[in-house]
């Protein structure tokens, strides 16, 4: 069994930016390659003994939970976490969408990773190590028409991320948001770029050191900011400063 630290939990590993992420690092870890779809997986990396695939849907939580005692039980401490695993009904109007379409992508890809987190954050902290990518997009940024459900489960990653960042200031626990950007994905088959295209981004975020950045966003390379510039806000108080215009 590899040694603890160098144990990589990734999830929708079996397409798109997961598949190409586990093939990428496989050998600088050892992959815990995680997705619904066991037979790909097998397909991509029954003969690598640098992987270690499983399967579970992030959909049913009763997988999810499964899936965490199995690979709890066997590994422990897993250092590493990319939270990849996403969903997107397309293009469709808040007034059309079902609502079993809003909650699993709220489910997908903003609860089940919180999940995954709050399962292993504990023992990150007890060894005081853990290094955390939760894919997310542009989306929530800029909330395209028809994409109302995905930019909201989206921008609930986010909220979680920076939140759980926060929470783990005192420990060396990095946990940062990754948009791989413009790639080609089962979700997105027109776009211009190859998943690789995100691979020095995990690199540099899964590499970081002890005074390295945590809880922010990042994008092919860049740091995107999350939130305006909030200074001269007192919210517990009810003011703001001259440099925000009452709209009445």
């Amino acid at each position: 069994m590899a040694d603890k630290s160098e144990i990589l939990l990734i999830t929708g590993a079996s397409s798109g930016v997961g598949l190409s992420l586990a093939h990428h690092l496989a050998g600088r870890f050892h992959v815990l390659a995680a997705a619904r779809s066991i037979d790909r997986l097998d397909f991509e990396f029954g003969s690598n003994s640098e992987v270690t695939v499983y399967e579970v849907d992030l959909a049913e939580r009763d997988s999810l939970a499964r899936f965490l005692d199995r690979v709890t039980t066997e590994y422990g401490h897993i250092g590493y976490v990319i939270n990849n695993a996403g969903t997107s009904v397309g293009s469709v109007f808040l007034d059309e969408l079902e609502e079993s379409d809003i909650l699993r992508s709220l489910q997908v890809n903003a609860i089940s990773p919180a999940v995954i987190m709050k399962h292993m954050l504990p023992a990150m902290k007890s060894y005081n190590f853990g290094r955390v990518i939760n894919v997310t997009s542009g989306a929530p940024l800029n909330c395209y028409p028809g994409y109302s459900a995905y930019s909201a489960s989206k921008a609930a990653l986010n909220a979680f991320t920076v939140t759980a960042a926060r929470e783990c200031a005192d420990y060396n626990i990095k946990i940062n948001l990754m948009s791989p950007g413009p790639v080609r994905t089962n979700m997105a088959p027109d776009a211009p770029m190859e998943p690789s295209a995100c691979h020095p981004t995990a690199d540099y975020l899964l590499a970081l050191g002890e005074d390295g950045p945590t809880g922010r966003f990042f994008w092919l390379g860049y740091e995107i900011p999350l939130t305006p510039d909030l200074a001269g806000i007192e919210w517990l108080e009810g003011r703001a400063d001259d440099r925000f215009q009452k709209a009445f």
